[in-house]
């Protein structure tokens, strides 16, 4: 209904109400000329009719604005969120009746596609249809790269309008040099996809699927998996697309661009001085290692299964391994490590101890990174997810499964203002018992213990670090609530080597520390901004890392913790 319908309505009512009086009222006026009339009655009359005319008024104000919320609900109000990710990633926001309100172009690409053209209050499907055109017409949609990534956010579980675009796109890319392939999604993304894919510049459907593919092979990093294109994404996860929730595939992405699997299992071949018929459950599939676009490929032959990643674009070999049924390693190639793989733990195992440690299920994370990693002769996974407002990160050793670190910190995006929820500051008496207790030890099992205020992307926190048996202890604490909001627990090297030369040895307190600090700079506390006092253990040797600023200086000091010693001194200007 447009704004004319609604005013003859409106006029309409209001006759209706307050129907016109005017000749019936002159010719009352003739017949009783001359006469003195007495207007009780009439002004009895003009009260209720101003009444009447007043109910009339408000109907009216009511039926109007019950109209006008409902002709901007159909017209301006956003009903649906498409996003079209090629390279070019564009974003297109629609009413009820499916017409466009807007199209947003989310990186150059995107603004390339566009152009000049207009969209406003055009279907969404002829749209799509003009921005298809376009893409290919610019060589984004090609026989080297024939995939789109189709993603509809409408707040309900609905698909009508996904499956409608996902026919219409598939039809408008049967051409006659290529054939397209089109992956679709419902989009529920929360805060935390929000974020990332801001931060990425990506749309919340690039980001929502790089999560899922995530879920399924924790090794690949979001970073990584962000810079490639939605042809690429669909070549990494076409052996398992249907294990992708509510993804849907239509077609095969292009790997014309790249040498192909033939050529790849050619390569192969000839390194390893096999033939087809010598080879047994063979499986060849495109994947990511270390920033590039790889052909994994396992086979078996004779005792021995082989395993060998070749570079996509180049065909070099970038790994290859050969080992016994046992697991025993004969060939590792570029591969360093020794240790028989076959004791290690999978990624699934790896991401369900992390996740049963923080005491979240899967359904309630997004994964950002799962790596694996050899530090100091320890395998280990390294897992990083967010969840309910927290980044996690964890190490899980990849031979016992034991947490060899964990860290949890409030993401920055929906972090409030704790401030507000308790105006007083607990101690660092507080904060060392939190610490100990979230830890599980006693204060007299610690070999020393420091609490030192500090603030940390806004947030006041107390910085806990303690020794205790073979290990160091680092926790941050929210300085209001006493809530942990990180900790990690690692091994103590230097501790294990050299706990005896110190035991027992009285620690100077941190205020001791600055004072010795200032002192040896000649300056007072009143001169100086402190910016951190921190016990540090390095080599067998305590010792604070104290730093200050004054008068557009910036001073560094290590304090030997024992005694007193200026360990280090820098003076460097600001």
């Amino acid at each position: 209904m447009n704004e004319k319908d609604i005013n003859k309505r409106i006029r309409k009512a209001f006759d209706s109400v307050v129907p016109d009086s005017f000749d019936s009222i002159l010719s009352d006026c003739k017949n009783q000329k001359g006469l003195i009339l007495t207007m009780t009655e009439t002004k009895k009359k003009n009260k209720w009719a101003r009444y009447f005319a007043g109910m009339a008024a408000c109907l009216v104000l009511a039926v109007g604005c019950f109209f006008g919320y409902r002709v901007y609900d159909m017209n301006y109000a956003v009903a649906s969120t498409v996003s079209l990710d090629v390279n070019p990633s564009i974003q297109i926001t629609v009413n009820k009746k499916e017409h466009v309100l807007d199209v947003t172009p989310l990186n150059e690409d995107g603004k390339t596609v566009i152009g000049e053209m207009d969209f406003s209050g055009s279907s969404i499907d002829i749209t799509v249809n003009a921005l298809i055109g376009s893409m290919l017409r610019c060589g984004y949609i090609s026989e080297l790269a024939n995939s789109i990534l189709i993603s509809v956010d409408n707040g309900t579980s609905d698909s009508s309008l996904q499956d409608r675009l996902t026919a219409e796109v598939s039809a408008l890319l049967q051409t006659d040099s290529f054939t397209g392939a089109v992956l679709s999604q419902t989009v529920t993304g929360d805060s935390a996809l929000r974020q990332i894919a801001e931060e990425y510049g990506i749309t919340v459907g690039k980001a929502q699927l790089i999560s899922k593919i995530l879920m399924l092979d924790g090794m690949k990093t979001f970073e990584e998996l962000a810079s490639l294109s939605i042809n690429e994404l669909n070549l990494i996860v076409k052996s398992y697309t249907d294990a992708l929730d509510n993804v849907s595939s239509v077609g095969q992405a292009s790997d014309k661009a790249y040498i192909g699997e033939d050529k790849a299992k050619e390569i192969v071949l000839t390194h390893a001085s096999l033939t087809q018929d010598q080879i047994s459950r063979y499986k060849a599939e495109m994947d990511m290692e270390n920033g590039i676009l790889v052909y994994e490929i396992e086979f078996c032959s004779g005792d021995y299964e082989y395993e060998y990643g070749i570079d996509a674009l180049t065909g070099n070999i970038i790994k290859r391994e050969k080992e016994l049924d046992d697991g025993t390693h004969i060939n590792n190639g570029d591969h360093q490590g020794q240790q028989d793989e076959t004791t290690l733990i999978s990624v699934e195992q790896a991401k369900e101890l992390a996740l049963s440690h923080a005491g979240i299920s899967t359904s309630d994370i997004i994964f950002v990174k799962i790596d694996f990693d050899d530090e100091d002769g320890i395998k280990h996974y390294e897992i990083e997810f967010v969840s309910g407002g927290y980044e996690y990160d964890y190490d899980i050793n990849a031979l016992t499964g034991a947490v060899i670190k964990c860290e949890k910190e409030l993401d920055d995006d929906d972090r409030t203002d704790k401030e507000q929820q308790d105006s007083r500051l607990i101690s660092a008496e507080e904060a060392k018992s939190a610490a100990l207790t979230h830890a599980g030890i006693s204060a007299s099992e610690t070999l020393f213990i420091t609490a030192e205020l500090d603030i940390d992307n806004g947030l006041k926190c107390y910085e806990v670090e303690f020794v205790s048996g073979d290990y160091e202890y680092d926790y941050d604490i929210d300085a209001y609530t006493g809530a942990v909001i990180k900790h990690e627990k690692k091994l103590d090297d230097d501790h294990q080597t050299n706990a005896g030369q110190q035991t027992g040895t009285v620690v100077i307190s941190a205020a001791k520390a600055k004072e010795l600090a200032l002192s040896h700079a000649g300056l007072k506390a009143s001169q100086v901004v402190f910016e951190k006092a921190k016990l540090d253990y390095e080599d067998g040797v305590k010792y604070y890392d104290v730093e200050f600023s004054c008068n557009g200086y910036e001073y560094e000091y290590e304090i030997d913790a024992c005694t007193g010693a200026v360990l280090n001194a820098e003076k460097d200007l600001d």
